[in-house]
């Protein structure tokens, strides 16, 4: 019987394998930036450079401005500082107001100006028939809550009225468009006491976007001048594709009473409910080894540093994690 199960779990793991593409979190953990550091582009590229860079099965668009130490669309960061300071540096600009990213160290962090076109994230691994992506947590930043709360030099605080809105518009395969909207702040209540701006990671949710080949963002606020919105156009966000229960990866499977992961020297440690089940551990490029349970429990050798994918295979199903080898 183990001999059979071992047979059928592991033609589940090469079938899986070459199954199409799972859709994988942008968590901005596998993009190795040093401690309180931040990235926006090309710093040493002279000319004006479009770029991209990749997390998780997401591409996002990046423009950056030698000339004047500017960028646009997207970036990210781990700074843990959630105070703006007052200034107008990249560091500056790439502060979110928690500090660090949702339950981890990196974000992404948005800057919409649309005066250099959409802000584009593509999914690659999806682009000919699209994907549901779940949603994100995203969160302000701390340039924008002193805005809110102090004025943004062109206009005063917020007040009735006023709010701050996040769209995100998904583009299926067809190029038909459905869009989401998030309220960073909305003092539109008549009750002064319903007034808010988000200080804390909260969950968008985008599951209504349908299946999408790629992702655009809009930010629009009611502070504006005739050269468009004075509020800085900055939002912050993090584990983009995932479910609201967060990324699946080592913290959230940990308390989980189904599959429990633990990483320690290279190793990845599996429990899972069954006595018996196979473990799969595969790199960003492909590396890919396996393993059997002994009494319910599975060593494996993960192929990588960085981020490596784990799936188990039980008599109930498949679970796929994403675990980090440091």
């Amino acid at each position: 019987m183990k001999k059979l199960y071992y047979f059928l779990a592991m033609a589940a793991l090469t079938a899986t394998s070459g199954m199409a593409a799972e859709l994988q979190v942008a968590t901005f953990e596998d993009l190795n930036l040093a401690p309180e550091s931040w990235w926006v582009g090309d710093t040493e590229d002279e000319d004006y450079d479009f770029g991209s860079f990749t997390s998780g099965s997401f591409e996002f668009s990046n423009f950056y401005i030698a000339d004047y130490a500017s960028w646009g669309f997207f970036g990210y960061a781990n700074e843990t500082g959630n105070v703006y300071p007052g200034g107008y540096d990249i560091p500056d600009q790439m502060l979110n107001c928690v500090g660090g990213g949702y339950e981890s160290d990196s974000y992404g962090m948005g800057f919409i100006a649309s005066y250099m076109g959409p802000s584009v994230i593509r999914i690659p691994d999806f682009e000919e028939t699209g994907v549901n992506v779940n949603g994100v947590w995203v969160t302000n930043s701390a340039w924008v809550v002193d805005a809110i709360l102090n004025g943004d030099g062109m206009s005063p605080k917020f007040g009735q009225g006023d709010y701050l809105k996040l769209t995100f518009k998904g583009y299926d395969k067809d190029d038909n468009v459905r869009t989401a909207d998030f309220m960073l702040a909305d003092y539109t209540s008549e009750d002064a006491s319903n007034h808010y701006y988000v200080d804390s990671w909260r969950y968008f949710d985008l599951s209504s976007l349908g299946d999408v080949v790629r992702l655009e963002t809009e930010l629009v606020s009611t502070k504006a001048n005739d050269y468009g919105m004075t509020t800085p156009s900055y939002f912050a966000f993090d584990n983009l594709g995932a479910t609201k229960t967060g990324t699946v990866g080592v913290k959230d499977v940990e308390n989980d009473f189904t599959v429990k992961v633990s990483v320690m020297n290279g190793v990845a440690v599996v429990a899972a409910a069954a006595d018996e089940f196979a473990v799969e551990a595969v790199s960003l490029d492909g590396i890919r080894r396996v393993a059997q349970s002994v009494n319910g429990a599975a060593r494996i050798e993960l192929p990588a540093d960085g981020v490596n994918i784990v799936r188990v295979v039980t008599a109930d199903g498949i679970r796929t994690v994403k675990v980090l080898n440091k």
